[in-house]
């Protein structure tokens, strides 16, 4: 039997209408935060503070609404504590602590926040070539192969005032763990030099049968060591970093709104001044790709500082 037309367009306005009861789950999730710049490959332990934010931008469609109100940004921050440390001379590992403050803002100006210890990471690297203290080579080349796991120790089921559970990409935890394998390559001539890093993260789902889509990270970059002074040096910074992310499942079925490509410009500075380091760097989104309702990718900047010793 055919339903007229005039009922057939109410029923598709009426699946449209937002519920009352029922939060948007449509988020942007930063997959960037890992940046670290150019660390220096001499072996020395580093031990560092990084703070970095990321932004979304919604538009204005009936699925980026709650209760009536469009969703305008998803704002991320993230508070880091990372150390680096040399267990071998060819084996280094990392930890990255994190505390995270996540806001999601409404046109009509009302914020939600969600706040807590974020899912820990650990990586490790080893040193398959490294030619970067070799005087006698015009061409200098240091590889790294390594992987690292997460750990679901971050809150991944904070509720907002009306006790309706923030959808998992806003969350400060994912309840999930997943599992990282790297490759990371330093070419090097005088003081001129490019580094590449790929990362393929596999993530596993957690007890509410949610999982983060596997995401692929490959960066480049170009850097100039400025030895300034005996005891400083500057290190300017400017690359690309290109993201792919599968869509997210929940109890394997794909989710709409999810997943993308991503294209940013990459620039920042690294300041060395006896024993420390201090960064400045920023992206900007230039290229996306992404459903219609999907928020897009805002600039992202942070600031950091380590002690080497």
């Amino acid at each position: 039997m055919k339903l007229p037309k005039n009922l057939i367009s109410l029923l598709i306005a009426l699946s449209l209408v937002p519920r009352n009861q029922q939060a948007c789950d449509i988020c942007g999730c930063g997959v960037g935060g890992g940046y670290l710049g150019v660390l220096p490959q001499f072996q020395k332990n580093l031990m560092g503070l990084r703070y970095f934010q990321s932004s979304f931008h919604h538009p204005a469609t009936l699925l980026n609404t709650t209760d009536g109100q469009y969703l305008k940004t998803d704002l991320y921050h993230s508070a880091d504590l990372w150390l680096r440390y040399y267990m071998t001379e060819k084996l280094q590992v990392f930890t990255f602590l994190p505390y995270k403050v996540n806001v999601r803002s409404y046109e009509n100006g009302y914020n939600e926040l969600l706040s807590g210890v974020g899912d820990i990471q650990l990586n490790a690297l080893h040193q398959v070539i490294n030619q970067g203290a070799d005087p006698t080579k015009l061409l200098r080349h240091i590889w790294f192969l390594g992987g690292g796991v997460k750990l679901p120790t971050g809150k991944y089921m904070q509720r907002d005032s009306r006790r309706r559970m923030f959808p998992l990409p806003i969350q400060v935890g994912t309840g999930a763990w997943s599992f990282l394998l790297q490759n990371m390559y330093i070419l090097r001539f005088k003081n001129f030099g490019f580094q590449t890093d790929v990362q393929y993260r596999y993530q596993l789902a957690n007890e509410l049968q949610y999982k983060m889509g596997n995401t692929i990270l490959a960066g480049g970059s170009a850097f100039y060591w400025w030895q300034v002074s005996p005891h400083m040096a500057v290190l300017p910074i400017i690359g690309g970093q290109f993201e792919s992310l599968e869509k997210d499942t929940e109890y394997g079925y794909a989710k709409e709104n999810t997943g993308g490509k991503f294209g940013l410009l990459t620039a920042g500075v690294d300041v060395y001044y006896q024993k420390m380091i201090f960064q400045l760097f920023g992206q900007l989104p230039l290229v996306s790709s992404i459903q219609e309702a999907q928020p897009s990718v805002g600039t992202r900047f942070g600031v950091g500082v380590a002690l080497f010793w």
